[in-house]
């Protein structure tokens, strides 16, 4: 028996490579062949990515969910944190306001109005107070 296996083992490796090898060239050269074999891969993509479309979308959703609990659970807290905020943000923007006006009123040169007499900044074509050109 085992001189049977050591004659026939060579034999069935040989005709192994061959077919591969067959079927090698006819995937290089037959191209009905070849789109046979990619029409089949292509279908297993096909299921691959509907799968994973319909786990993408369970993840969309879980994390809405989430985040809509998160958001629910906490919604007073976040109310404070955005009152907080812009009560900071307002202040910021008045200050800022007013060094802008102090600046612009402290490094603008004043004249007096030629028709009510009143001060004016230097460069204005009109008079603020009466409304008159300078």
């Amino acid at each position: 028996m085992e001189s049977f296996m050591e004659n026939v083992m060579p034999v069935v490796i040989l005709v192994l490579f061959f077919v591969f090898l067959i079927f090698a060239l006819l995937m290089i050269f037959s191209p009905k062949l070849r789109g046979k074999f990619m029409g089949r891969q292509m279908k297993a993509t096909k299921y691959m990515l509907d799968s994973s479309k319909d786990t993408i979308s369970d993840i969309a959703t879980t994390g809405v969910k989430i985040k809509k609990d998160v958001i629910d659970k906490n919604e007073e807290d976040l109310k404070d944190i955005a009152q907080k905020s812009a009560n900071i943000e307002k202040g910021a923007i008045k200050t800022k306001a007013r060094a802008i006006r102090e600046g612009l009123l402290k490094d603008d040169e004043t004249v007096f109005c030629k028709h009510c007499g009143k001060e004016i900044v230097a460069d204005s074509k009109f008079c603020k107070h009466c409304g008159k050109e300078q």
